[in-house]
């Protein structure tokens, strides 16, 4: 018997005898056991669903507020392993220092129950001074600690639960275990902060467990940044570190180090380091380049034109190529609104592979450091002016549209983007606070920092209690190293619950994709194309996207997955299902592969 569980809910089922189709299978397939199925009735649902979110970080966050505000949900149930609802790991005061910044100002941030700044103004002063943001809180165009943004979360989501209409649980210190999805629910088990097992049943689960321990590729170095490297720091004689990564997650990683060891100085418009441990540091990236500064961009972006998402979506064909496409469309707009730049760079023979290249030309041929000193001042003066080059404001806002049309690209096309263009966008969104640059410049001038290119091949290897990292360009020794190149795109097969993960490698099998470039779900973030059971399950864990939506990172992608989710449950419930209990259905599970659950149920796969 093939049967599905409900466990403490119930959904209409209806027994389905298979003698009505079997002899139309007995000449190919010989003698069939008499089987029963029992199969959910297609049903109307309306806003009745129980709804289960996974993870109450960032994404659950703005998830739980698009599902209250949509109203499609009768009942909502939070899972998170740790104590704090809100933050997540990337907003956690635990695993951040107050003077980690974030790169996101407030005017960007899209408001749950209150904006940002609205939430800022109000705090009492003493909370504000220990931040730091005393003078700047209701500056929607400063950057806060990223404290302070999981401060806001955490009260947001707690705003969130107290306001709802309908019942909101939250299970906090807990352990989803497995996720198991049926043509007509989900069920759910877990592990309570008591130890005890537990399992429900939910007519759909969003998981939206982001950054985590999830079992990616051994880094024999130790995973430190924010205020575990100032721990390292403070507590140990160490005086050489390495630092992985030289974006705005290694520069955070390297300020915490150094006022662990000593303190900044404000002096007339500059920062000095005052070393008071003898300590130094060498960030590594491939490039060997640092983030550039913030700009001033008028909010929201204006529009491209002639390149739009639409006309983004008319360019894409299914076939390799469309990523060329794309370029050329995206090409047209710079040579016409930044005629000097594109000049300069050489548009006119420019392709979306070598793109990249020129883009950074400028920065790799001169010194790393002059460049810093010299963007920072422009970036000041665009700011006090409110004047971008046009150049800089095209490539923010094309990124936007590249990022509507990528989840299409045919996998070659996807390798060049990450390859090339990719770059360009990632460095040119990713631009960091002003007082980020400026801690940097002060630390290279107290000589306490330097930064190196390890180009593409280099090697990471443990040496008597120390680190030897080694490329064709350069080596080094450390007595610590710290991984701080950021959130890191992650392969299917770590996907943390088996069942589900095991549904989702035979639905990628069945599309001949590869399971290590993690997943590519619908617009509504499902991938039920191959296996219907999937289609109730939402798959907002952000690593697993990294690699075929590289720009799904950051509070804005966080607020739009939860707008996808909750639009495509408001428009599933306003048609009839899918009725799975017809001949051609059912003789079609018969040839699937399956597995069988712990308590016998026999569970169809893709296949």
């Amino acid at each position: 018997m093939l049967c599905r569980s409900h466990g403490t809910r119930q959904h209409p089922l209806r027994s389905i005898d298979l003698d009505d189709f079997t002899r139309q299978r007995r000449k190919s397939a010989g003698p069939i056991r008499r089987k029963v199925f029992l199969i959910p009735t297609p049903q109307r649902l309306g806003a009745s669903e129980r709804i289960a979110i996974i993870g109450a970080g960032a994404t659950g966050t703005y998830c739980l507020d698009a599902l209250l505000a949509k109203k499609v949900a009768s009942e909502v149930v939070v899972f998170e392993a740790s104590d704090r609802l809100g933050p997540g790991l990337a907003y956690s005061s635990n695993l951040n220092d107050v003077h980690a910044l974030s790169n996101i100002a407030g005017i960007e941030v899209p408001p749950l129950c209150e904006t940002l700044n609205a939430w800022a103004v109000r705090q009492p002063r003493a909370r504000l001074n220990d931040w730091g943001i005393a003078h700047l809180a209701g500056d929607d165009r400063a950057f806060f600690p990223r404290v302070v943004l999981g401060a806001w979360l955490d009260d947001q989501f707690g705003q969130l639960c107290a306001s709802s209409k309908v019942p909101v649980t939250v299970h906090s210190l807990t352990e989803v275990l497995d996720v198991v999805a049926l043509p007509d629910g989900c069920r759910l088990d877990w592990r309570g902060p008591d130890g005890a097992r537990a399992q429900d049943t939910f007519d759909r689960v969003i998981i939206a467990s982001g950054y985590g321990a999830i079992g990616m590729d051994d880094n024999p170095s130790e995973l430190r940044t924010g205020k575990s490297a100032a721990t390292v720091a403070s507590t140990s004689t160490t005086a050489r570190f390495g630092v992985l990564g030289s974006s705005l997650s290694g520069i955070d990683a390297v300020v915490a180090i150094a006022m662990a060891r000593g303190s900044f100085v404000e002096e007339a418009n500059s920062l000095r380091y005052v070393a008071h441990t003898p300590w130094q540091a060498v960030m590594m990236s491939r490039n060997g380049l640092l983030p550039e500064a913030d700009f001033w961009f008028p909010h929201p972006l204006p529009e491209l034109g002639t390149f739009t998402t639409e006309t983004a979506a008319a360019c894409m064909r299914g076939d390799d190529g469309d990523l060329d496409r794309l370029f050329e469309k995206f090409a047209v707009v710079l040579a016409e609104q930044a005629p000097d730049w594109s000049a300069a760079i050489g548009l006119r023979d420019a392709t979306a592979d070598d793109f990249a290249e020129r883009y950074f030309a400028h920065r790799r041929s001169g010194n790393v450091w002059e460049h810093a000193r010299e963007n920072l001042a422009h970036v000041k003066e665009w700011s006090h002016n409110h004047q971008t080059p046009a150049w800089r404001i095209i490539i923010l806002k094309a990124h936007e549209i590249f990022a509507s049309a990528v989840s299409s690209l045919t996998r070659r096309d996807l390798s060049r983007l990450h390859r090339g263009l990719k770059r360009v966008f990632t460095d040119n969104y990713a631009a960091v606070p002003h007082l980020s640059i400026e801690r940097v410049l002060a630390l290279h001038e107290a000589g306490v920092l330097d930064v190196i290119a390890l180009g593409n091949d280099y090697e990471i290897q443990p040496a008597n209690s120390a680190w030897l990292v080694h490329s064709h360009k350069w080596s080094g020794r450390f007595d610590e190293l710290i991984d701080a190149r950021g959130p890191q795109a992650a392969a299917l097969t770590h996907f943390p619950f088996p069942t589900v993960r095991l549904q989702l490698c035979a639905s990628v099998l069945e599309e001949s994709q590869d399971w290590h470039d993690g997943i590519n779900p619908a617009t509504d973030l499902t991938v039920s194309e191959h296996d219907p059971s999937l289609r109730r399950v939402h798959l907002c864990a952000l690593p697993f996207l990294l690699r075929n939506r590289p720009f799904v990172q950051g509070l804005v992608e966080c607020a739009a997955l939860a707008r996808a989710v909750s639009e495509a449950i408001h428009e599933a419930q306003n048609a009839i299902s899918t009725d799975y209990s017809s001949a051609e259905f059912l003789m079609e599970l018969l040839d699937r592969p399956a597995i069988i659950l712990g308590n016998g149920e026999v569970l169809p796969l893709a296949g």
